[in-house]
């Protein structure tokens, strides 16, 4: 459930106990940005913890933005700039301006999905979301979501089958990390499609079928126990 807590905690909105900073992009600036709304998690539950960071971050926005519009070449005045000057905007980076999903690591992602999906599960829960983030990082590295691409994927596919696993158990290791990126692209409001979603593997490669046994091959021996015959 989402709350927008605009009026006590100033553009923030709160999703499942945690504090998002969300401000909409000015008319006059939406060029410079692919989307017309900035949404970044704040990483906290403390309401004044995030109305603190939230309001340095729009301060940070306000003097961003400004510099934005002193580079318009069609300001007035702006031929008038001291030498130099005129470039301070496009070099400025400002970190509110980059989106949650550049900055989320695997490891934030896991740690959220126990913490908070785990409660109540067995054990076996956090012990199979782990072994499924630390095969990632063997195939594929220590990285943000937002560096995990396709590609990596199916490499982490193929490294799974390479370590001998059945279809099965490929199935259930990559049914885990899908859901960690699942969990962490809704709880942190993160621009970000899950690259482990869709992909084909062979769920029957190396599981073996069992067949019944046929009749005529099995043994009988029929031996009286406690008055009732047992057959092996």
């Amino acid at each position: 459930m989402t709350r927008l807590l605009t009026k006590k905690v100033p553009y923030t909105f709160n999703r499942a106990g945690y504090y998002y900073f969300s401000r909409r992009v000015p008319a006059d600036l939406l060029s410079y940005y692919s989307y017309p709304r900035i949404v970044q998690g704040l990483k906290t539950r403390s309401a004044q913890t995030a109305k603190s960071r939230a309001l340095v971050a729009a301060a940070k926005l306000d003097e961003y933005w400004s510099h934005l519009r002193m580079a318009d070449p069609d300001l007035i005045g702006r031929s008038l700039f001291k030498p130099g000057y005129g470039s301070f905007a496009r070099n400025t980076q400002l970190d509110v301006s980059i989106g949650s999903e550049q900055t989320i690591t695997l490891s934030e992602a896991l740690k959220t999905y126990v913490t908070q999906k785990g409660a109540g599960k067995p054990k076996t829960f956090k012990a199979a979301a782990q072994r499924a983030c630390s095969y990632l990082v063997d195939a594929c590295g220590t990285k943000t979501l937002a560096e995990y691409t396709r590609a990596d994927a199916l490499s982490y596919r193929d490294y799974l089958i390479a370590r001998g696993l059945v279809g099965s158990s490929v199935g259930r290791v990559i049914s885990s990390i899908r859901a960690v990126f699942n969990f962490a692209i809704s709880e942190y409001a993160l621009d970000l499609k899950n690259p482990f979603v869709g992909m084909y593997f062979d769920k029957s490669a190396g599981v073996s079928k069992r067949l019944p046994i046929p009749i005529d091959d099995i043994p009988t021996t029929i031996s009286v126990q406690q008055g009732r015959p047992t057959v092996f």
